[in-house]
């Protein structure tokens, strides 16, 4: 997800929950959005370029496919383990025990939905698979689901890891 829609997401489910009480909507808002500073940390420690500006055209341009003669690396998504749900989950409900933490876990939470949202469509295609690449027809290699095709008529299929680097520079995702 984009970061505008982490901040437009955060801020309606803290005005929605927290209508009245101004600190804990932003404190929703900011737990909803700040989590993503470990994309730019990790940007950072890949590149040595710890400008905001840097991270955001990196980030566009990973979403590109890659066109010919450019050799600029990939570094994959970026994300650390804050943003993987069976880790932090299970924290954010133990915060969200407690009143005061609410906006937090709340934040967190909704972060990680908009994040993994389409989590059971991508085990979907990796059952269908039964552990045999999509595109080369190996097996016993480890597999990655991949997103291909127009918004909201998305296609998954689990590729390899060579044929998933062919596609990333042919643009087909």
């Amino acid at each position: 997800m984009r970061f505008r829609t982490h901040l437009l997401a955060s801020f309606a489910v803290g005005l929605a929950l927290f209508p009245q009480r101004p600190l804990r909507l932003a404190a929703t808002v900011a737990a909803g959005t700040l989590i993503d500073l470990d994309h730019l940390l990790l940007y950072g420690l890949h590149t040595g370029d710890w400008s905001i500006v840097g991270a955001l055209r990196y980030d566009r341009y990973r979403h590109r496919g890659a066109e010919a003669g450019d050799s600029r690396p990939r570094y994959g998504s970026l994300r650390s383990w804050l943003h993987e749900p069976a880790l932090l989950l299970p924290l954010a409900a133990l915060a969200g025990a407690r009143p005061a933490m609410r906006p937090l876990a709340a934040g967190l939470g909704l972060h990680l939905l908009l994040d993994h949202y389409d989590w059971p469509w991508r085990v979907r295609a990796r059952l269908r698979a039964g552990g045999v690449c999509g595109v080369c027809g190996r097996r016993g290699r480890r597999l990655r689901v991949s997103r291909s095709g127009p918004p909201g008529a998305w296609r998954y299929q689990a590729r390899c890891a060579a044929c998933s680097e062919r596609a990333a520079r042919a643009g087909r995702a």
